[in-house]
């Protein structure tokens, strides 16, 4: 009698019961950028010298935009994220927000670094959640203004400049805010407890990413090489347990989108205002629930953010009239093509996907 003896494999391996990730049915997420441009240069998203940015000509029309939202949406597709480099930056913008809303999404956000929103007043903020965007992310990497700029590539704008547009955005009604935190080793993971401490005083959630080596930046560049600076999560619980006390975890349905983000709150009792994020692409992949596309502002339908299963959607929006269908084949194709597993380094600037 012989037995068949299990093939050995260290790779993280997908659960039985994951639907996809291949499956355009588990896709709930489409995040579209809008723009390549960026008025910061941060370390983990470009080189010391910068990207050379693409001719607007060359970017995805409002009209492209909306047409692969509409396929999505047909497709099922719930929810839509606006990204960038820095989407604050295209003149269309709240247009843009208001022919996306239309659409009927159940939650449509958008990330930003939040440094245009408090201009004019916060007319900015204002004029988007009148046109129907639903939530704001704000990236904020530090709560010191010498490592802020130090982060975001010393370009002459301020913390303080943060602090102004995520004041006009809770004006203007986006009270749950996100902040999203890239901790970088020996540069910001020292300051996680009094990130984690804004949670007592607002009713947002502080989500605190592991740094990802994609593309050529400032830190995979480094002789010091990428995985220095890459700080496992479960480190940066520990570290925020031990000034605050253990998290309460939270169910993840109570949290606003369809993020990987693992959720919990400090346990204050009668002081719960906001809540804790925790994104471990590095160190705890989620590709068996992956359940996201990206597109381009070039108009490439990308799978994965680091590698794997992109598909060009430009020749089939400038050349049909009617392109929906093809555009949900082109997608079903797109999702097809997801890695099993995330390779450790991606191969394209995380400017140039959009996140």
């Amino acid at each position: 009698m012989s037995l068949a003896l299990p093939i050995l494999d260290d790779l993280p391996q997908r659960p039985k019961f994951a639907q996809g990730p291949r499956s355009l049915s588990a896709v709930k997420l489409l995040r579209l950028s809008l723009t390549d441009r960026c008025n910061l240069r941060c370390v983990y998203c470009m080189p010391d010298d910068g990207v050379t940015f693409y001719d607007h000509a060359d970017l995805l029309s409002a009209d492209d935009i909306v047409a692969v939202a509409a396929a999505a949406r047909e497709a099922g597709v719930t929810h839509f994220k606006i990204t960038g480099g820095e989407p604050t930056l295209r003149k269309d913008l709240v247009e843009l927000v208001r022919r996306l809303a239309a659409l009927g999404p159940e939650d449509l956000s958008m990330t930003t670094n939040g440094l245009r929103l408090g201009q004019r007043g916060g007319q900015l903020a204002h004029e988007l959640r009148e046109a129907g965007l639903d939530r704001i992310t704000v990236s904020l990497d530090s709560l010191d203004p010498q490592t802020f700029g130090k982060i975001s590539g010393d370009r002459g704008f301020t913390l303080e400049q943060v602090w102004a547009g995520i004041n006009a955005a809770t004006q203007a009604g986006f009270e749950k805010l996100k902040l999203n935190v890239v901790v970088i080793g020996g540069v910001n993971d020292h300051e996680t407890p009094d990130f984690a401490a804004l949670t007592l005083e607002h009713p947002w959630t502080v989500r605190f990413i592991e740094y990802m080596p994609l593309g050529e930046s400032t830190l995979t560049q480094s002789l010091l090489g990428a995985n220095t600076f890459t700080v496992d999560n479960q480190q940066i619980i520990q570290r925020i347990e031990a000034q605050h006390g253990p998290l309460v975890s939270v169910h993840r349905d109570r949290e606003p989108g369809v993020g990987p983000a693992q959720v919990y709150r400090l346990d204050r009792p009668g002081v719960v205002p906001g809540r804790l994020g925790f994104i471990s692409a590095m160190s705890q992949p989620f590709c068996e629930t992956c359940n996201r596309l990206r597109l381009t502002a070039r108009g490439e339908l990308r799978a994965c953010l680091f590698d794997g299963g992109e598909v060009d959607l430009l020749p089939t929006l400038r050349s049909n009239d009617d392109p929906q269908p093809d555009l949900i084949q082109l997608m079903a194709r797109c999702v097809a093509e997801k890695p099993e597993t995330h390779s450790p380094r991606g191969n394209r600037a995380m400017s140039q996907l959009g996140g």
